[in-house]
C-alpha cells in the first residue's frame, strides 16, 4: 500500500538564466503586473543552463519520498530519452513508477524557465504527453488502496480527470490534497467545487484564491478571511494559501493561522509550490498540528528556492524535523 500517490505532470525542465532580462512592471489602481523584456531582434548571452526534471506529480512524488512516505506516482511521458531521465530520477527518489506509462503518439512535456534577477520565473510550458493521461491508464484500486492522493494540475484532453480522481478519492476514503492548475482555475469556483468538496486540503496562492472566491483585494486582511472562508464552504476541511514573501494562511473552518516565510537568497522560485505543499501534507500524514505543518511547508519551500530545479533542495524528514525544532526556538 502506499502512504501517498502523486497525479498530474512529468517534465524535463530547462532553466535559464540571463542578466540582459529587464524586469518592467504596470500599475493601475486595482494591482501591478510584472513583465519579462528583451531587445527585439537581439542574441540575448545566457549566463547559466541547468537541466532538471519537473511536473507537478515528479516534484512532490520526490519530496513526499525525502520526508519518509512511501510515495507512487502516476503520470504519462512520451517514448523517449526525457522519459527515461525522468524515470531514472524517480527511481533514484526511491518513488513506485508502476503507474507511468509511455506513448509512443506524444513527446515527454518540456518547460524553458527563464528566471530573473529577482528569483522569480516565467515558465515557458510543452505540456506533451502529460495532457494525454486517460482514465484507462490508471489502476483504480491501486489508487483506491492508497493512504493519500496528491493531486496537481491536469490539463488538455486530460483536464476532466480531475474531478475523476478527487470523488474516487471520497468514494474510498482516501485523503486528498489538491494543488489545482491553469485549467481547473480559470474553470472557475462552481466547476471546481465537486474536487473540493473531496479535498481534506486544498493549497492556492494569494492571487488564485483571491479569483476563485471572487474576491477584490482592496480591504486587506479581510480579504484574506473572505477568500479563505468562501473556499472552505465549498467542502474541504483545510485551505492553505501561500504568498510568496509574505508567507502563508490556512483555515479549518475554526481557527485562521499565519506563519512567515522563511528568510533566505532565492535562485528560482520554481518548485516552491510543491515543496511546500508536500511537506505540509507530510507533516499532516505524520500526526503534526496544522500550524506545525505550515512551518514545514515554509521551511521546506525556502529551501528549494535556494536552488535551480525543484528537487535539488527537497529535504529529508530528518532535515526537516531539525529545522523544525531550530524555527520553533527562533
Amino acid at each position: 500500500m502506499h502512504d501517498i500517490i502523486s497525479v498530474g505532470s512529468a517534465t524535463e525542465d530547462v532553466f535559464v538564466g540571463t542578466r540582459d532580462m529587464k524586469l518592467i512592471s504596470v500599475q493601475d489602481i486595482n494591482a501591478e503586473v510584472a513583465y519579462i523584456a528583451f531587445e527585439h531582434g537581439a542574441k540575448v548571452p545566457v549566463d547559466d543552463i541547468f537541466v532538471a526534471t519537473g511536473g507537478g506529480a515528479t516534484n512532490s512524488a520526490a519530496a513526499f519520498s525525502r520526508l519518509g512516505l512511501q510515495a507512487g506516482i502516476i503520470s504519462k511521458v512520451g517514448d523517449d530519452d526525457a522519459a527515461e531521465r525522468i524515470i531514472a530520477k524517480l527511481q533514484r527518489e526511491n518513488v513506485d513508477i508502476s503507474g507511468i506509462v509511455k506513448t509512443s503518439d506524444h513527446s515527454t512535456g518540456y518547460s524553458v524557465i527563464l528566471t530573473c534577477f529577482t528569483g522569480d520565473r516565467t515558465v515557458l510550458v510543452h505540456r506533451g504527453a502529460s495532457t494525454q493521461l486517460a482514465a484507462s491508464d490508471i489502476d483504480w484500486e491501486v489508487l483506491a488502496s492508497a493512504r493519500w492522493i496528491y493531486l496537481s494540475s491536469m490539463a488538455g484532453d486530460s483536464a476532466p480527470l480531475f474531478e475523476q480522481v478527487a470523488v474516487h478519492a471520497r468514494d474510498h476514503n482516501v485523503k486528498l490534497a489538491l494543488n489545482p492548475g491553469g485549467t481547473q482555475l480559470q474553470a472557475g469556483l462552481e466547476a471546481l467545487a465537486p474536487a473540493l468538496d473531496a479535498a481534506h486540503v486544498i493549497f492556492v496562492n494569494k492571487a488564485e484564491a483571491y479569483s476563485l472566491a471572487g474576491v477584490e483585494p482592496r480591504r486587506g486582511h479581510a480579504d484574506e478571511l473572505q477568500a479563505l472562508r468562501t473556499l472552505h464552504d465549498t467542502g474541504c476541511d483545510i485551505v492553505v494559501m501561500t504568498a510568496g514573501l509574505e508567507g502563508a494562511e490556512a483555515y479549518d473552518g475554526q481557527t485562521h493561522y499565519t506563519v512567515p516565510a522563511v528568510e533566505v537568497k532565492k535562485k528560482s522560485t520554481l518548485g516552491a509550490g510543491d515543496a511546500f505543499a508536500a511537506a505540509c501534507v507530510a507533516a499532516l500524514f505524520h500526526g503534526l498540528d496544522l500550524r506545525e505543518a505550515l512551518r514545514a511547508g515554509a521551511i521546506n519551500a525556502a529551501n528549494v528556492v535556494r536552488y535551480l530545479g525543484a528537487k535539488r533542495g527537497l529535504l529529508t524528514r530528518e532535515a526537516l524535523e531539525r529545522q523544525l525544532a531550530d524555527y520553533r526556538h527562533s
